[in-house]
């Protein structure tokens, strides 16, 4: 019993720290993203392009330039290098991926859970994996 009180005490101290270093790594990625660019099986993937991902705290929405809707929640393991995010959907389906925030460009390269291959390590794609990379640009409002 006494185990478990120290394992429960131990819990509620760090779970801020998690909490917050969550957020921290959140920050970046916060507003709307449109695609510029993309790649699949090391060829360019022009047909995503101008589809929108929108994140506000944990929660994405990806509009796909076809007009296909997308929901989920993200997390984030940004003491990894490079930083891992993985993308649970609404529906149940989990994307693997790595991301990098540069200036006002965002970086996913991704697979879907449990298929062949495992998270990508790196921003590049080739014609021997399921991996999909895309680049996007922040939206800023005009004014």
């Amino acid at each position: 019993m006494h185990v478990w009180k120290t394992f429960l005490i131990v819990l509620v101290a760090f779970a801020p720290v998690a909490v917050g270093a969550q957020g921290a790594a959140l920050e970046p990625l916060q507003g709307r993203w449109v695609v510029t660019g993309g790649e699949h099986e090391g060829k360019p993937l022009d047909a995503i392009k101008g589809g929108v991902m929108t994140i506000s705290g944990s929660a994405f929405e990806i509009r796909t330039a076809s007009g296909n809707l997308l929901r989920g929640t993200l997390t984030l393991r940004a003491a990894r290098a490079p930083f891992e995010m993985d993308m649970l959907h609404a529906d149940g389906e989990k994307w693997e991926a790595i991301y990098a925030v540069e200036g006002e460009t965002l970086k996913l390269n991704y697979v879907e859970a449990g298929g062949k291959d495992a998270r990508p390590t790196t921003f590049t794609t080739s014609d021997t994996t399921e991996a999909s990379l895309v680049v996007l640009r922040r939206d800023t409002p005009s004014r």
